[in-house]
């Protein structure tokens, strides 16, 4: 996916709220800044985002000396919707299609994206969740039924800590199936702003419930050039893919069939009117899209979905304290 001017602006506030999280001193959060303008001049209409975005947290992380600016926040979230795990569940497996509702809280949940802004609450939170269960989805939900219904290897690229309480509860509702898949979830393999590590992956449980395993690289999203032969290992092996949040969606679609053709499951928020444009979607979107790799940028195709009306759940989710 190209950068955009709105790119650099939002990676430029990423580097000073990273700076502010870890250290009060004006003189840092200046060098920072600056640092991350700098870069951004230098690559920033030849990088990707997400590959820009590598360069200036690894910056951020030297600058400051602290190998990871977002861990109070990760702990934070990740203890606020742990907490609440049983609540979500109960509403999950009592609502008229399980599945569905399982799918609506992970993707609810990708709105635990520090990425956007240092200002997010528990009461932010919780209303998305709660807003996540009755708006329609757009896209094809049917289809990702269709797809999971008959995958027996299932990659699951998870996003951020605090949503992988989100993702940890639709893995669970993939693995109640009669003949349940095998499911790998995939973590980064560095701390890179909130997303999740495998750190993160034991506080919530998931290395208990299936293998976990990391992408060997800090960078944002699934950049297939930077990951590890133990990924590539399990991409070879999986015949779908489950693609959670704005990253991996950014950095996957930008691979042809040539290099990628892994039928995969889109799942995110459009949180970023930038992206939720280049989708197809609006903003605030619930989207669920599957794609089966004979698109691409590199064949000049973009893809492009259809909001279908899904029934709305009604059922009421807990108050995130």
């Amino acid at each position: 996916m190209p950068t955009s001017p709105d790119c650099i602006l939002c990676l430029s506030r990423q580097s000073l709220d990273a700076a502010r999280f870890v250290s009060d001193d004006p003189k840092i959060h200046e060098q920072v800044l600056r640092r991350s303008l700098e870069i951004s001049l230098e690559r920033g209409f030849i990088d990707t985002p997400p590959l820009l975005g590598q360069e200036i947290h690894r910056e951020i992380r030297r600058l400051t000396g602290n190998p990871d600016p977002y861990a109070a926040v990760k702990k934070e979230f990740n203890t606020l919707i742990f907490s609440q795990i049983d609540h979500f569940r109960e509403i999950i497996r009592s609502a008229e299609n399980p599945l569905e509702a399982a799918v609506r809280v992970a993707v609810g949940g990708n709105t635990i994206d520090f990425a956007l802004g240092p200002h997010l609450s528990a009461e932010t939170v919780n209303d998305a969740m709660q807003k996540a269960m009755g708006q329609p989805i757009n896209g094809d939900l049917q289809q990702f039924f269709d797809v999971v219904a008959t995958a027996k290897n299932i990659l699951y690229l998870l996003d951020n800590s605090g949503e992988i309480v989100c993702d940890r509860l639709l893995i669970e509702e993939l693995l109640r199936k009669e003949s349940p898949p095998t499911i790998t979830a995939v973590v980064r393999g560095f701390p890179v702003i909130n997303d999740a590590t495998r750190e993160d992956a034991k506080f919530v449980g998931l290395t208990d419930l299936v293998e976990v395993i990391d992408n060997g690289n800090d960078g944002l999203g699934t950049i297939l050039e930077l990951c590890g032969p133990t990924f590539h290992e399990h991409l070879a092996h999986a015949d779908l893919v489950i693609s959670k949040g704005l990253a991996n969606y950014e950095t996957l679609i930008e691979y042809g069939p040539e290099k990628y053709s892994k039928t995969t499951a889109y799942l995110f928020k459009a949180k970023c009117a930038f992206i939720a444009k280049f989708s197809g979607t609006s903003l605030g979107d619930l989207v669920v899209q599957v794609r089966s790799g004979e698109w691409g940028l590199e064949s000049g195709e973009y893809p492009t979905i259809n909001s279908s009306q899904q029934t709305p759940l009604h059922s009421p989710l807990p108050t995130l304290h």
